[in-house]
């Protein structure tokens, strides 16, 4: 009987490559129907308001604007300029680029998963990033948040394989992913000291490479090379930071006005955080993390140190929200879905990837109901519309409110606005807005709930000495009223 000779090893690896695809794709077409599953469902809110009239502004408009706020968004400003320019659906154009992003962030979960722990790894770790609420809520988002997400794989990717196989060009590349990730989001380079101490600890260096199948040196050759590779690591992280210096020096200034509303988070908050993530699948994820914790210790540092840090930080400077860490979570899918591939028995992991969709269902569903966002533009504007006269007047208070709200622009390109006159390089005083209210008979004023934080508003206070209020709608977070005169 003549034997059939093996298959050159190249080959083989060819083969296993070609059978891993599938492992690799079926995540990233998950996460494309989940992404544009009910994209237009929920209006924009305030804050993707602000993102698209902001990429929609001329470019000297637009360096005064970020000269004194979000300069720490300048560059999804600059990437979501071409997309607030198209026709057609606004919620689908603009938010086109975070379903892109979402689609690559579970291709990149999937990527490593494969690398790291095989391609059943891959499979689980990419479709369970994939079905996450939380990540599927701001993949609908004209935010730059699953861009930043999306940043941070990379960013994980370059440096497993700066470690793996260090090169100039691998020190350069993983350098240059820090610092885009810090241009999209300064929070998200709490990412990096993660990363560091994946470079510097030897016992977490040691399994990550037996996890993606390096051989490594000699025990002689063992500490040179990583000590090498540490120091290759720290050069690309001071790299990125000195391109980061612009940005530091500007976000620095405008700290006050960018993150003022923020407040010490306390133990119920974190407590809160799986919620956040998965909805009443958060027991199913975290349990496979803890599982997989023990054989991907590194990925284990990846996915929870940059929370416990924003979480301590906070407790002096606070800057922890839920969605400024989002970029965690495809590394806890990862670290998820090397626990599921660790399992006993192949059906196993299906029967609790399955049991993990089902639990999720309801919390995706919730997220593209029309109420789900905090503000509810497309109504309010559908209202102005509806009800507006001419010789109608609309007064934002405070005057920032129209970045805020008018996304929707038809009815507040026809409303003469009392905020500012126009050409004035500032809002209007009280005196050129009592002058303005001459002959006015309606206002529209759109406001948050006037307490004591905008009670004493020049503005405000002269409209009150003017006009009589009406009834107030609220559209989420957003108040409308109309202020009439008496005759």
């Amino acid at each position: 009987m003549t034997s059939v000779p093996a298959a050159p090893a190249a080959e083989r690896a060819g083969a296993a490559r070609r059978a891993g695809r599938w492992e690799v794709a079926a995540p990233v077409a998950v996460a494309l129907a989940v992404g544009s599953w009910g994209l237009s469902g929920p209006s924009l809110w305030r804050d993707e308001s602000v993102s698209v009239l902001v990429a929609r502004m001329p470019f000297a408009e637009l360096r005064r604007f970020l000269a004194d706020l979000d300069a720490v968004h300048a560059l999804y400003y600059l990437l979501l300029r071409p997309f607030a320019a198209l026709p057609g659906p606004l919620e689908i154009i603009v938010r086109l680029p975070s379903v892109l992003a979402f689609a690559a962030a579970a291709y990149g979960v999937a990527a490593l998963g494969r690398r790291l722990a095989g391609t059943r790894a891959a499979l689980y770790a990419g479709l369970l990033y994939a079905l996450t609420p939380m990540a599927a809520r701001y993949a609908q988002e004209a935010r730059s948040y699953a861009l930043v997400s999306a940043v941070a794989v990379l960013a994980t990717w370059l440096l497993v394989k700066l470690l793996d196989r260090p090169s100039t060009a691998a020190c350069l590349a993983y350098g240059a992913s820090v610092a885009l990730l810090g241009w999209l989001h300064l929070y998200a380079l709490l990412l990096i000291p993660a990363h560091l101490l994946t470079a510097w600890l030897p016992a977490l260096r040691r399994t990550l490479r037996a996890r993606a199948g390096a051989s490594g040196p000699g025990p002689s050759g063992a500490v040179r090379s990583l000590a090498a590779v540490a120091a290759a690591v720290a050069a690309a992280v001071a790299a990125a930071g000195a391109a980061l210096v612009p940005l530091l020096v500007l976000a620095a200034g405008q700290k006050d006005a960018q993150v003022f509303w923020l407040k010490p988070p306390g133990w119920a908050e974190l407590a809160a955080f799986p919620g956040e993530i998965a909805g009443a699948g958060a027991v199913v994820l975290f349990a496979a993390a803890v599982w997989g914790a023990g054989r991907a210790p590194a990925v284990a540092v990846w996915a929870a140190l940059p929370v416990v840090l924003s979480f301590a930080i906070s407790q002096v400077q606070p800057v922890y929200h839920p969605r400024y860490v989002l970029f965690a979570v495809p590394l806890l899918a990862l670290l998820a879905g090397i626990g599921l591939a660790a399992l006993p028995r192949r059906a196993v992991p299906v029967v609790v990837l399955a049991l993990f969709a089902a639990l999720v269902l309801p919390a995706q569903v919730a997220l593209r109901q029309p109420a789900s966002r905090p503000d509810d533009l497309r109504t309010l504007a559908a209202t102005l519309a509806a009800e507006e006269r001419p010789g109608d007047r609309v007064l934002f208070v405070p005057g920032r409110f129209r970045l805020f709200v008018a996304v929707y622009d038809g009815p507040y390109e026809r409303l003469t606005d009392l905020t500012r006159a126009p050409g004035a390089p500032g809002p209007r005083t009280a005196a050129e807005l009592d002058a303005a209210l001459k002959g006015v008979d309606r206002v529209w004023l759109i406001s948050p709930r006037i307490g004591t934080k905008y009670a004493d508003d020049e503005r405000y206070r002269t409209l009150q000495r003017t006009l009589t209020p009406g009834q107030t709608r609220t559209y989420g977070s957003i108040h409308l009223s109309l202020w009439t005169r008496n005759n």
